[in-house]
């Protein structure tokens, strides 16, 4: 049986099938190959949010610079013969274990906790989330409090629980890393009299990720926090950052939930950042909750042609939309369930989607980095007229990310998602709503949010609140311009079809009506 004591690995392995036709494998070419390198002294010293920006910016003009100049190819791998992607791949596995009464549970398991976790790990989502709510509060709170790493990452498990099991483990994680740390230093040094880079590095990277969550949970952390946020995901597996998910309000309970899907160069170290993005869309309701998903591994710039990411990130994206799913449903919870993605987010999101019927309600794509061309609109088991688009005319990663990688651009009518303006616009009574002016869905501080995709006040955070709380009518280009890449036609909440205009004098008062509570965000 899987060993209940560690952060569990995914209850099943997708097939990985290459693509094939246009949409081909890629990888990088022979004539550059990353060295191995001594990193300088300073990487190892913690750097502040301003310098780590730069830093990152840097490295992703200098990797698509290379691209460009072709210092770095980005080849096709033939594929002929191979099976193009499929969707299938990437659903949760189906459950071979019988579904079981409370009673029955705890009587086979009785006196034995961890057979009793390891037994959750090898059920669907739908059986732990029914089990769940059946069994004792206090052998809920036994499984919480002696298998935390199992109970915190389970899918079906209330949120709630699984929050209080993940932070009961970062104090450990935290001493674990820092010894870690130290013991790497030592042993290297006493070895060659230099550290190793790469591995001081990468555990440095875990060790700032750690010290932020345990600062961000921490009792008097929590307590002070106006908007209530859940760490629902931990998977600290592995070397580098752990992978998580947080919940911005009360996911078991919210009439409107929302999964935020970041895009590349995403991992826990830029939680603060993404956070914000998912507490402005939050505030589109009182009764509404985001959750911010870093539960894969974001590709680097130099990763971002390639499909891999997306490809390895579509299944733990499915068993996410999967288990709430099951969780609403064990609850008897009514609600409006919505994916929003940004960039290479997008290539991801449309895999998971496309791989079941989760009861999507909408699909918000920001700044698509392009979409796998086996997946069509048809695909994504969302209701018709409920699939958007947006991208800047300031947001040239996005274009560059769809022609280096072959991905279809889902802002283009022939794709047929309803599009959005990010252009910035002013609503009936005055009141502006700004441009994004770049490819970023957040910045590096609160006033650095300015201009971004979730930034305050811009005309894509307006539209994606309002979608997401079924009030799609409200958005409409009013007053401007847009670019080549939006148009103005955006269904209602009912799901009007993608050509019905939104331009009426009716939906220019309900758009303004409805600004003031939006434009507090700013």
């Amino acid at each position: 049986m899987t060993s209940v004591f560690t952060d569990a690995a995914p209850r099943s392995t997708p097939r990985l099938n290459l693509a094939s036709g246009s949409e081909a494998a890629f990888s990088l070419g022979s004539s550059w190959i990353l060295p191995s390198l001594s990193l300088p002294t300073w990487v190892h010293r913690p750097i502040s949010a301003a310098r780590a920006t730069l830093v990152k910016s840097l490295v992703m003009t200098v990797a698509i610079a290379a691209i460009l100049a072709g210092v770095v190819t980005v080849t096709q791998t033939s594929t002929a013969g191979a099976s193009a992607i499929s969707a299938a791949d990437f659903a949760p596995a189906a459950s071979s274990v019988p579904t079981m009464t409370a009673a029955a549970f705890t009587t086979a398991y009785a006196g034995d906790l961890a057979a009793a976790a390891t037994t959750l790990t090898t059920m669907s989502s739908s059986q732990v989330a029914q089990l769940w709510t059946e069994l004792a509060p206090g052998y809920r709170a036994l499984l919480i409090t002696g298998y935390p790493a199992v109970i915190g990452n389970l899918e079906g498990v209330a949120y709630t629980d699984r929050a209080t099991a993940n932070v009961s483990r970062l104090a450990g994680l935290l001493a674990d890393t820092e010894a870690s740390y130290r013991s790497l230093t030592v042993s290297s040094d006493q070895v060659d009299g230099q550290a190793d880079s790469a591995a001081l590095a990468t555990t440095l990277s875990r060790l700032d990720a750690i010290k932020l969550l345990a600062d961000r949970y921490a009792p008097d952390a929590i307590a002070a926090r106006l908007q209530p946020e859940y760490l629902i995901t931990l998977q600290a597996g592995g070397s580098g950052p752990p992978r998580v998910a947080v919940a911005v309000g009360d996911v078991d309970t919210a009439a409107y939930v929302t999964v935020l899907v970041p895009g590349m160069n995403s991992s826990a170290l830029e939680l603060d950042d993404y956070l914000r993005g998912a507490k402005r869309i939050q505030t589109a309701a009182a009764d509404s909750a985001v959750i911010l998903w870093i539960g894969g591994h974001s590709p680097s710039a130099l990763e971002v042609p390639s499909n891999d990411r997306a490809i390895e990130g579509a299944p733990l994206l499915a068993g996410v939309l999967a288990g709430y799913d099951a969780v609403r449903s064990a609850h008897g919870v009514v609600s409006r369930l919505s994916v929003v993605a940004h960039s290479y987010g997008t290539a991801t999101a449309s895999l998971a989607l496309a791989s079941g019927d989760y009861h999507v309600d909408d699909f918000v794509m920001l700044g698509s980095a392009g979409i796998p061309t086996e997946i069509g609109i048809d695909d994504l088991h969302v209701p018709a007229g409920r699939v958007y688009a947006s991208q800047a005319s300031a947001d040239t990663l996005a274009g560059l990310g769809q022609l280096l990688s072959g991905r279809a651009d889902p802002a283009t009518s022939s794709w047929g998602a309803t599009t959005f303006g990010s252009d910035g616009l002013t609503l009936g009574d005055g009141d502006h709503l700004g441009a994004v002016e770049g490819h970023n869905a957040v910045g590096s501080s609160n006033a650095d949010d300015r201009g971004k995709y979730l930034g305050p006040a811009t005309e894509s955070l307006y539209a994606i609140q309002r979608i997401v709380t079924g009030q799609a009518s409200a958005v409409a280009d009013l007053t401007t311009p847009v670019s080549p890449h939006q148009r103005t036609s955006v269904p209602d909440a009912a799901g009007a079809g993608a050509g019905a205009s939104t331009t009426s004098t009716s939906t220019t008062a309900s758009a303004s009506a409805s600004a003031a509570a939006l434009l507090a965000t700013r």
